[in-house]
């Protein structure tokens, strides 16, 4: 079967790498871990290095990016994981929930797997304002409200849950769709958006674009935006959930 990212995935690990600030929040739950499954793993992000881990990646794309030095990867989906009962302490998974094609098989197998703790990012879009969405490309808002797992939907799952905001730094070096809140002038980039799985799924991106270039050019968009220049991170709706078994 063709995943999804063996399309958009090529040069994915020049554009989508490891924010240090982004991390820290992340390892912060992964500490005590003995071992670790990363499921969508991608390129290899977000990895504890002094940590054993399994990476799990349905994409050959996605995995023959991964340095050569990073931990072992695996081709796999998370719906059907092929490890034994209680095979790692930790499970882990960045913003990749939104793609797993049956979640709660998905879920049903993290639990089966994993002896401890799972810790997810993902993205709540009606949490907190974004100027990107809520402005320019109210479609990709639509598109993710309807792929992005909500809280309620995860807690029939794992009920000791709690959620915490992932800060988004002003400087982020990854490229998911929020690292550019204070650098709108990235969104204009071929490049940028080609790495941004929700932009190649929605079909109306000209006027949304015409318009942030056009109000970049006149100045719009920093009066409309002013407070946002001033800060260090933000929160745009992003979570980190940690459920505990």
């Amino acid at each position: 079967m063709k995943e999804l990212y063996d399309g958009i995935g090529r040069g994915y690990s020049t554009k989508r790498c490891t924010d240090p600030k982004i991390y820290a929040q992340i390892a912060a739950k992964l500490q005590g871990a003995g071992s670790i499954l990363n499921i969508g793993a991608g390129s290899g992000s977000y990895e504890p290095e002094n940590i054993p881990l399994i990476a799990l990646e349905p994409s050959q794309v996605m995995i023959n990016q991964r340095p050569e030095a990073s931990h072992p990867a695996v081709c796999g989906r998370a719906d059907s994981l092929p490890f034994p009962d209680n095979a790692f302490t930790h499970a882990m998974t960045v913003l990749s929930m939104h793609h797993w094609q049956n979640r709660d098989r998905a879920f049903e197998e993290i639990q089966r797997v994993t002896q401890q703790r799972f810790t997810a990012v993902t993205w709540m879009p009606d949490l907190a304002p974004f100027w990107l969405t809520d402005d320019y490309f109210p479609e990709i808002l639509d598109y993710d409200r309807q792929h992005f797992p909500l809280i309620d939907e995860i807690k029939q799952y794992f009920t000791q849950l709690t959620v915490n905001p992932l800060l988004i730094p002003h400087d982020c070096r990854d490229g998911f769709l929020g690292c550019f809140w204070q650098r709108p002038e990235a969104y204009l980039q071929p490049a940028v958006r080609a790495c941004i799985s929700t932009f190649t799924k929605i079909k109306y991106l000209d006027s949304g674009l015409k318009r942030l270039r056009a109000e970049l050019l006149s100045g719009a968009w920093s009066a409309k935006y002013s407070a946002l220049l001033s800060k260090t991170e933000v929160d745009l709706g992003y979570r980190i959930l940690v459920a505990d078994f």
